[in-house]
């Protein structure tokens, strides 16, 4: 896991890089920059969601599947 420094300094140099991006492009474009960060964002969030929710039910599939294969009964006659 990183430490917080290291985290702290991740999120100052994507601030600068924000600002950067800002300072190239022409001042009315701050709004659609807004718009396009934060639909970013919920792509981002969704993907992630869809991707927790796939690898969950694979774990549950093949665990159904091993208590399958352990759980078959066979019939026994005695004599």
């Amino acid at each position: 896991m990183m430490n917080s420094e290291m985290v702290s300094r991740l999120k100052t140099a994507a601030g600068y890089q924000r600002q950067a991006i800002r300072a190239l492009l022409p001042e009315g474009m701050d709004e659609h920059l807004d718009v396009i960060e934060k639909e970013l964002k919920s792509m981002v969030a969704e993907t992630m969601t869809k991707v927790m929710e796939e690898r969950a039910k694979s774990a549950c599939k093949s665990d159904e599947t091993a208590d399958k294969a352990e759980s078959k009964v066979k019939k026994v006659t005695i004599e």
